[in-house]
């Protein structure tokens, strides 16, 4: 579907981020716009500047942790728009560090947010898509590190990734047997410049994560501030919706660093060894690079 015009657009996670670039891509393709998000003061953000720019955007506070919250969300949008085109289950938020040492807190908020923030959206926005009679794609948003092997210090993160993946893959085949024009993608970001790697904002000062070790901090210092230098959320949206129109599943990185680590991941998984070692996956970065 590439006319977008007065079709509507459902983004969680919009109050920053690569949510936030979704909705100003979604709002300026002329799509009616439901922006969700904890973070208001992103949200109010979001609605100022598209609405300055006389594009249609409302705005709510919703927890996507909370299913009763997010089953209101999905009554309100079919009470006042009848569809849902466009649902993007982005919202999504990072912790690192030592699996052992996570308290179960971290543990648990990852996967209330990046999977089960997904699982509510799915249960209570796809039934009402089923009957809407429009054509519907259901967008989750997972990452590169929902494909690849598991990193150093990224347990919490990329373990509630590969759920939302395999949740994704389920979602597709089981749309598949209905007879409705809904579908689903699978969105697997690499680096782009987001408030990710601060997560922890949103959260009360007391359950804040807690960094050990020096290794630990320069790993998360390192890659925050890689990632503070990557791809725009407005630059990566319209890739995002390029590949949508295309009607492509998997909306992935197409670089060969990428490519090689998965592909390096999926040999040894075949070949019955060990994951890759960090040196394993940085030589590999660097003949990528060089070639």
């Amino acid at each position: 579907m590439g006319n977008w015009q007065g079709k509507v657009c459902v983004v969680t996670g919009a109050g920053s981020g690569i949510g936030g670039g979704l909705a100003r891509h979604a709002a300026g393709r002329g799509m009616h716009v439901i922006g969700v998000d904890v973070d208001d003061a992103g949200l109010k953000h979001l609605e100022e500047t598209l609405r300055a720019r006389g594009q249609s955007i409302e705005v709510r506070r919703v927890d996507v942790r909370d299913e009763h919250a997010v089953d209101a969300l999905a009554s309100h949008v079919f009470a006042k728009h009848g569809k849902v085109n466009l649902l993007f289950n982005n919202a999504g938020v990072l912790v690192d560090g030592k699996s052992w040492e996570r308290p179960v807190r971290d543990w648990r908020w990852s996967f209330d947010v990046n999977v089960f923030g997904v699982i509510n959206a799915i249960r209570s926005f796809v039934p009402r898509m089923l009957r809407q009679g429009d054509p519907g794609r259901i967008v989750n948003t997972s990452s590169q590190g929902g494909l690849m092997g598991g990193g150093t210090f990224m347990g919490p993160y990329q373990a509630s990734k590969h759920a939302v993946t395999v949740i994704t893959e389920t979602l597709y085949n089981e749309l598949a047997l209905e007879d409705a024009p809904v579908t689903a993608s699978c969105l697997c970001p690499a680096e782009v410049a987001t408030g990710i790697w601060k997560s922890d904002r949103l959260r009360p000062e007391a359950e804040r994560n807690r960094l050990a070790s020096d290794s630990e901090r320069q790993f998360h210092d390192a890659v925050a501030g890689a990632v503070e230098k990557s791809m725009t959320p407005d630059a990566f949206a319209a890739e995002v919706f390029a590949a949508v129109d295309a009607g492509t599943f998997w909306i992935v990185p197409t670089d060969a660093f990428f490519r090689g680590v998965l592909a390096l991941r999926t040999q040894r998984v075949l070949d019955g060894l060990p994951p890759p070692a960090t040196a394993d996956v940085m030589q590999t970065f660097e003949r990528t690079k060089a070639g």
